[in-house]
Protein backbone atom coordinates (compact mmCIF):
# COMPACT_ATOMS: atom_id res chain seq x y z
CA UNK A 1 0.00 0.00 0.00
CA UNK A 2 1.30 3.46 -0.85
CA UNK A 3 2.42 5.57 2.09
CA UNK A 4 0.96 9.04 2.37
CA UNK A 5 3.51 11.78 2.85
CA UNK A 6 2.65 15.44 2.74
CA UNK A 7 6.00 17.02 2.04
CA UNK A 8 6.45 20.73 2.49
CA UNK A 9 6.99 21.04 -1.27
CA UNK A 10 3.66 19.28 -1.95
CA UNK A 11 1.84 21.59 0.48
CA UNK A 12 3.46 24.71 -0.95
CA UNK A 13 2.56 23.63 -4.50
CA UNK A 14 -1.11 23.04 -3.65
CA UNK A 15 -1.32 26.38 -1.83
CA UNK A 16 0.34 28.17 -4.75
CA UNK A 17 -2.26 26.74 -7.16
CA UNK A 18 -5.11 27.70 -4.82
CA UNK A 19 -3.85 31.27 -4.42
CA UNK A 20 -3.32 31.62 -8.16
CA UNK A 21 -6.92 30.53 -8.73
CA UNK A 22 -8.18 33.00 -6.12
CA UNK A 23 -6.10 35.96 -7.20
CA UNK A 24 -6.21 35.74 -11.01
CA UNK A 25 -6.07 38.11 -12.87
CA UNK A 26 -5.93 41.28 -10.71
CA UNK A 27 -5.35 40.11 -7.14
CA UNK A 28 -7.66 40.91 -4.22
CA UNK A 29 -9.05 44.23 -5.39
CA UNK A 30 -11.01 44.76 -2.15
CA UNK A 31 -8.08 44.12 0.23
CA UNK A 32 -5.95 46.41 -1.93
CA UNK A 33 -8.18 49.27 -0.70
CA UNK A 34 -6.76 48.89 2.83
CA UNK A 35 -3.81 50.89 4.13
CA UNK A 36 -0.68 48.85 3.43
CA UNK A 37 0.88 49.70 6.79
CA UNK A 38 -2.04 48.59 9.00
CA UNK A 39 -0.95 45.69 11.25
CA UNK A 40 -3.53 43.42 12.88
CA UNK A 41 -3.72 40.27 14.96
CA UNK A 42 -6.27 37.65 13.96
CA UNK A 43 -7.25 34.38 15.60
CA UNK A 44 -8.35 31.16 13.95
CA UNK A 45 -11.13 29.92 16.24
CA UNK A 46 -13.07 26.67 15.85
CA UNK A 47 -16.81 27.03 15.40
CA UNK A 48 -17.49 23.46 16.54
CA UNK A 49 -15.97 20.44 18.25
CA UNK A 50 -13.65 18.83 15.70
CA UNK A 51 -10.43 17.11 14.75
CA UNK A 52 -8.27 19.95 13.44
CA UNK A 53 -6.27 19.18 10.29
CA UNK A 54 -4.56 21.06 7.48
CA UNK A 55 -2.69 23.56 9.61
CA UNK A 56 0.40 23.61 7.41
CA UNK A 57 -1.78 24.42 4.40
CA UNK A 58 -3.19 27.38 6.32
CA UNK A 59 0.26 28.49 7.46
CA UNK A 60 1.68 28.39 3.93
CA UNK A 61 -1.35 30.24 2.56
CA UNK A 62 -0.40 33.20 4.72
CA UNK A 63 3.37 32.87 4.15
CA UNK A 64 3.03 32.74 0.38
CA UNK A 65 1.11 36.01 0.42
CA UNK A 66 3.48 37.73 2.87
CA UNK A 67 6.61 36.14 4.35
CA UNK A 68 6.52 38.65 7.23
CA UNK A 69 3.25 37.27 8.61
CA UNK A 70 3.65 35.51 11.95
CA UNK A 71 1.59 32.32 12.15
CA UNK A 72 1.59 30.93 15.69
CA UNK A 73 0.14 27.43 16.03
CA UNK A 74 -1.85 26.69 19.18
CA UNK A 75 -2.92 23.17 18.15
CA UNK A 76 -1.41 20.27 16.18
CA UNK A 77 -2.83 18.41 13.19
CA UNK A 78 -4.96 15.56 14.49
CA UNK A 79 -5.81 17.32 17.78
CA UNK A 80 -9.31 17.01 19.14
CA UNK A 81 -10.60 20.52 19.77
CA UNK A 82 -13.65 22.03 21.44
CA UNK A 83 -15.90 24.75 20.06
CA UNK A 84 -14.27 28.21 20.36
CA UNK A 85 -10.73 26.78 20.67
CA UNK A 86 -7.97 29.06 19.42
CA UNK A 87 -6.18 27.09 16.69
CA UNK A 88 -3.67 29.70 15.59
CA UNK A 89 -2.83 33.39 15.92
CA UNK A 90 -1.85 35.40 12.85
CA UNK A 91 -0.05 38.75 13.03
CA UNK A 92 0.80 40.97 10.09
CA UNK A 93 -0.49 43.43 7.53
CA UNK A 94 -4.29 43.46 7.41
CA UNK A 95 -4.30 43.40 3.61
CA UNK A 96 -2.01 40.34 3.48
CA UNK A 97 -4.02 38.42 6.07
CA UNK A 98 -7.28 39.15 4.26
CA UNK A 99 -5.84 38.10 0.90
CA UNK A 100 -4.79 34.69 2.28
CA UNK A 101 -7.61 33.98 4.73
CA UNK A 102 -10.12 32.30 2.39
CA UNK A 103 -7.60 29.89 0.87
CA UNK A 104 -6.25 29.07 4.36
CA UNK A 105 -9.76 28.51 5.75
CA UNK A 106 -10.85 26.43 2.75
CA UNK A 107 -7.95 24.02 3.24
CA UNK A 108 -8.42 23.95 7.00
CA UNK A 109 -12.18 23.38 6.91
CA UNK A 110 -12.03 20.74 4.13
CA UNK A 111 -9.28 18.68 5.73
CA UNK A 112 -10.65 19.10 9.27
CA UNK A 113 -14.13 18.18 8.04
CA UNK A 114 -12.92 14.87 6.62
CA UNK A 115 -10.89 14.08 9.76
CA UNK A 116 -13.83 14.98 12.02
CA UNK A 117 -16.42 12.94 10.10
CA UNK A 118 -14.03 9.98 9.91
CA UNK A 119 -13.49 10.18 13.66
CA UNK A 120 -17.25 10.11 14.25
CA UNK A 121 -17.51 6.89 12.21
CA UNK A 122 -14.48 5.39 13.98
CA UNK A 123 -16.12 6.00 17.38
CA UNK A 124 -19.43 4.53 16.20
CA UNK A 125 -17.75 1.43 14.75
CA UNK A 126 -15.80 0.60 17.89
CA UNK A 127 -12.46 -1.18 18.21
CA UNK A 128 -13.41 -4.39 16.38
CA UNK A 129 -14.01 -2.64 13.09
CA UNK A 130 -11.91 -0.41 10.82
CA UNK A 131 -13.25 2.60 8.95
CA UNK A 132 -11.61 2.53 5.56
CA UNK A 133 -11.60 5.17 2.81
CA UNK A 134 -11.82 4.52 -0.92
CA UNK A 135 -10.55 6.29 -4.03
CA UNK A 136 -13.74 8.37 -4.36
CA UNK A 137 -11.72 11.52 -3.95
CA UNK A 138 -11.43 14.87 -5.68
CA UNK A 139 -8.89 14.43 -8.51
CA UNK A 140 -5.42 15.64 -7.51
CA UNK A 141 -6.49 15.93 -3.85
CA UNK A 142 -6.50 12.22 -2.96
CA UNK A 143 -3.35 12.39 -0.86
CA UNK A 144 -4.78 15.28 1.18
CA UNK A 145 -8.12 13.55 1.72
CA UNK A 146 -6.51 10.24 2.68
CA UNK A 147 -4.19 12.13 5.05
CA UNK A 148 -7.31 13.60 6.71
CA UNK A 149 -8.86 10.13 7.07
CA UNK A 150 -5.73 8.92 8.89
CA UNK A 151 -5.84 11.92 11.25
CA UNK A 152 -9.45 11.04 12.04
CA UNK A 153 -8.43 7.51 13.05
CA UNK A 154 -9.46 5.82 9.81
CA UNK A 155 -7.55 3.41 7.62
CA UNK A 156 -6.52 4.03 4.04
CA UNK A 157 -7.59 1.49 1.43
CA UNK A 158 -5.97 1.39 -2.01
CA UNK A 159 -4.25 4.62 -2.93
CA UNK A 160 -4.29 3.85 -6.64
CA UNK A 161 -5.24 1.10 -9.08
CA UNK A 162 -1.88 -0.66 -8.82
CA UNK A 163 -1.89 -1.13 -5.04
CA UNK A 164 -4.04 -4.27 -4.99
CA UNK A 165 -6.55 -6.29 -6.93
CA UNK A 166 -10.16 -5.31 -6.28
CA UNK A 167 -12.56 -7.24 -8.46
CA UNK A 168 -15.81 -5.30 -8.68
CA UNK A 169 -19.20 -5.78 -10.35
CA UNK A 170 -18.03 -4.11 -13.56
CA UNK A 171 -15.07 -6.48 -13.83
CA UNK A 172 -17.32 -9.48 -13.26
CA UNK A 173 -19.82 -8.18 -15.82
CA UNK A 174 -16.99 -7.94 -18.35
CA UNK A 175 -15.47 -11.34 -17.62
CA UNK A 176 -15.73 -14.43 -15.42
CA UNK A 177 -15.15 -14.17 -11.64
CA UNK A 178 -13.38 -17.53 -11.35
CA UNK A 179 -11.08 -16.66 -14.25
CA UNK A 180 -10.29 -13.21 -12.84
CA UNK A 181 -9.46 -14.62 -9.40
CA UNK A 182 -7.24 -17.34 -10.90
CA UNK A 183 -5.32 -14.81 -13.00
CA UNK A 184 -4.91 -12.43 -10.06
CA UNK A 185 -3.62 -15.22 -7.79
CA UNK A 186 -1.16 -16.27 -10.49
CA UNK A 187 0.38 -12.81 -10.96
CA UNK A 188 -0.38 -11.01 -7.73
CA UNK A 189 3.22 -10.60 -6.48
CA UNK A 190 2.19 -10.13 -2.86
CA UNK A 191 -0.67 -7.79 -3.74
CA UNK A 192 -3.93 -8.16 -1.85
CA UNK A 193 -6.90 -9.62 -3.67
CA UNK A 194 -10.43 -8.51 -2.82
CA UNK A 195 -13.85 -8.74 -4.39
CA UNK A 196 -16.60 -6.19 -3.90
Amino acid sequence: MSKIKLSETFIKDRVKLALAEDLYPYGDITSNLLKKSKIIEAKLVSNQKAIVAGLLFAKHSFYQVDKKIKFILKKKDGSSIKKNSVIAIIKGKASSILIAERVALNFLSHISGIATKTNEFVKLAGKKCKICCTRKTIPNYRVIQKYAVKLGGGTNHRFNLSDEFLIKDNHIASSNLKELVSLAIKIREEKKLQSK
